[in-house]
């Protein structure tokens, strides 16, 4: 019988330990040069007020976030932060690339100050970190050889074939939503970054990749590659992303959070979300608690 499609309370409540319970971080790359690590400024407060940059945390992951050859960050989740910190008075901007696994460990040792990288929301992210109100709400979908041969259209189709392997990348949500919906982890090999869980799909080292279904469809779209997109599957729900403070910068965060607020309602706002393919209506209608909330 085809595993029935998990609310997201279930899926939530069945995770594994998040991004949050990781220790360390690497620094992968920066888009400009940065010190890395102890927080050096004090507060995030402290730092704009002493005329240091706001240093942001991407993944260099189209449609959410992107890298450009001058090092400038853009995608749907950094430039909704930009927009936001602008409205507070805020335009010095530094970005920094790092890996999903990083983003909240990196965070809290200082070495960045604001993830806004389509960092979804859950129990363990939101119990560590503190989220702005969402910024975008997204789906999920395979990526699979052209034709699509296994005939993946759901997670079941996984469970259902011992023979299946998926690519996720290391940290992510999508991991945890598969190991919460039965897939072994002998069927799920991690990968640091999309390009790499792609070059496995095309070098048949999986059969399947698991990520956000724009992610995958701009890749293709922008890039090309000899596989398909699926439909978004069911029985992983739809979630959202927000910015990401540390809790010990609770004051920025009180600030930020109304100005994200009222920017949500404005046409800049969608006209942002439009560009990268997102709903302005589905991150209106979502709310941080709702993200975040989880059934004891």
């Amino acid at each position: 019988m085809p595993a029935a499609p998990l609310s997201r309370r279930e899926l939530l409540r069945y995770s594994l330990t998040g991004a949050a319970a990781l220790a360390g971080g690497t620094l992968l790359s920066s888009c400009t040069t940065t010190e890395p690590g102890g927080g050096a400024g004090g507060s995030l407060s402290q730092r704009v007020q002493d005329g240091q940059p706001v240093r942001i945390a991407i993944a260099n992951e189209p449609p959410y976030t992107q890298l450009q050859p001058n090092g400038e960050i853009t995608g749907a989740a950094p430039d909704v932060a930009k927009a936001v910190l602008q409205r507070m008075g805020i335009d010095n901007v530094e970005g920094v690339t790092t890996d999903y696994n990083s983003m909240i460990p990196g965070l809290d040792a200082g070495r960045w100050d604001i993830v806004a990288a389509g960092l979804f929301m859950d129990q363990e992210r939101c119990a560590a970190v503190l989220y702005s109100a969402p910024d975008l709400v997204s789906t999920e979908s395979f990526a699979t050889p052209a034709g699509n041969p296994l005939g993946l259209t759901s997670v079941d189709a996984v469970t259902r074939n011992s023979d299946v392997s998926i690519a996720v990348l290391a940290g992510s949500y999508e991991l945890r939503a598969a190991t919460a919906l039965g897939v072994p982890e002998g069927q799920l090999q991690a990968y640091p970054r999309a390009p790499d869980a792609l070059q496995a799909l095309a070098a048949g080292r999986v059969d399947a990749v698991l990520l956000p279904t724009l992610s995958l469809q701009q890749i293709l779209d922008q890039q090309g590659g000899d596989f398909v997109v699926t439909e978004p599957l069911n029985e992983i729900p739809k979630t959202g992303s927000g910015a990401a403070f540390r809790q010990s910068d609770e004051e920025f965060h009180s600030r930020y959070n109304p100005e994200m607020l009222a920017f949500k309602e404005t046409d800049e706002f969608a006209a942002i979300l439009d560009r990268w393919g997102f709903s302005a209506e589905a991150s209106r209608n979502a709310t941080t608690e709702e993200l975040c909330a989880v059934e004891g």
